[in-house]
């Protein structure tokens, strides 16, 4: 059995906005949401406020988008993941259809 730990790491966010973002994700574990044709971070939060914690690099929680290559069971099986601007302004840019 696989533990958080072993979940895909966000390799780098640009989303600056983010709470959760400084220099790194924070988040202890993300969503990846199926939002039209975006496969948006659903952990975004834009706020003043530091969210996370400063010793855990973010990593993939779930993803909704099944029909990703990276997809199996809505786990995560990329290396890494990057989050960046797209569709919204926090898109998983390693996202690739089926």
């Amino acid at each position: 059995m696989k533990t958080l730990l072993q979940s895909p790491p966000v390799r780098e966010c640009a989303a600056t906005a983010c709470s959760f973002n400084d220099s790194g994700c924070h988040a202890p574990a993300i969503t990846v949401a199926a939002t039209a044709d975006a496969a948006s971070c659903a952990t975004f939060v834009e706020s003043s406020l530091s969210g996370g914690m400063k010793e855990v690099t973010g990593a993939v929680g779930a993803c909704a988008r099944a029909e990703c290559v990276y997809n199996t069971n809505l786990a995560c099986t990329a290396e890494s993941i990057t989050v960046g601007p797209g569709a919204t302004v926090s898109d998983c840019l390693t996202y690739q259809p089926a």
